[in-house]
């Protein structure tokens, strides 16, 4: 059977084509999928883009997967965080932008304890977090917790991948269960989508364990900062619902707590922190 030949600028035409409900950047999906297949760079792809290939099976697999609004990330097998590249599957969340600004405010925070702080993270899925925390503050302590050992099987592999597996401790628990002594910062980005809340398809591919949070979406918020309390934490950093600012205010206000707000890129509350 004679196999067909394109050049390639037709073929990333007609594969941006199959994207385009989908996505709203196919022409550059599709461009990265072919990359992917070809092992070839974005940039050689369009300096070649005359160049005949044949069909390609494997484009073609990978194609279906996104049309059937599987995220780019799973197929890849891969995600971009804080100007690295982490491993991502189904067994963690994938990695999100907003999620790097909770990674600036507990690097500026952590910088006014001692530089050996012992930071916790609740929650690790793919460890990006404190990956990012050892990276940026050499001599602090890291803990990282995560109640999935599917999760946990993910982040110890990228601390190895990042050169930073002797110096973040994983346990298997739920919250700080499984953590011992004393305790400066506690980090989270815990599930905070309401049980009911229908979700987007392409979050469906996500596994729920890490994406919802209660009757409410709040409850798990609201246990980390009673934990916080309890372990006499210095300082509590957490992600969180753009809408769940007001929840949050009334819960620590309750405490007797101070909690001061972080926005994300679009202007939305996306975090808060407490200090003791």
């Amino acid at each position: 059977m004679k196999v067909k030949h394109l050049r390639i600028k037709e073929l990333l035409a007609q594969s941006a084509e199959q994207l385009r409900e989908v996505t709203d950047i196919p022409q550059k999906e599709a461009m990265i999928l072919l990359s992917e297949v070809l092992g070839a760079e974005i940039s050689w792809l369009i300096s070649h883009s005359e160049d005949e290939i044949g069909e390609n099976k494997r484009l073609k697999e990978l194609l279906q997967r996104r049309k059937n609004h599987e995220p780019l990330e799973y197929i890849l097998g891969r995600a971009s965080f804080y100007g690295r590249v982490f491993d991502v599957d189904t067994r963690v969340l994938i990695p999100r932008p907003e999620t790097e600004i909770l990674v600036d405010k507990a690097m500026s925070l952590a910088k006014e304890l001692s530089p050996n702080a012992h930071i916790v993270e609740i929650g690790c899925g793919s460890g990006i977090i404190s990956i990012m925390l050892s990276l940026l503050l050499p001599h602090a302590r890291l803990t990282a917790v995560d109640i999935s050992s599917e999760a946990l099987h993910v982040s110890k592999h990228n601390a190895q991948k990042h050169g930073v597996s002797d110096k973040i401790a994983f346990l298997e628990g739920s919250y700080l269960d499984s953590v011992s002594g004393e305790i400066d910062m506690i980090v989270s980005n815990p599930p905070y989508i309401a049980n009911e809340e229908p979700l987007g398809i392409g979050l469906s591919f996500e596994p729920s364990l890490a994406l919802y949070g209660g009757i409410k979406g709040d409850e798990m918020l609201c246990h980390i900062i009673d934990l916080f309390q309890e372990r006499k934490a210095k300082v509590l950093v957490c992600e969180m619902g753009y809408d769940q600012r007001n929840a949050i205010c009334q819960y620590v206000e309750k405490k007797g707590l101070a909690v001061d707000f972080y926005k994300d890129l679009a202007g939305l509350d996306r975090g808060f922190w407490i200090k003791e």
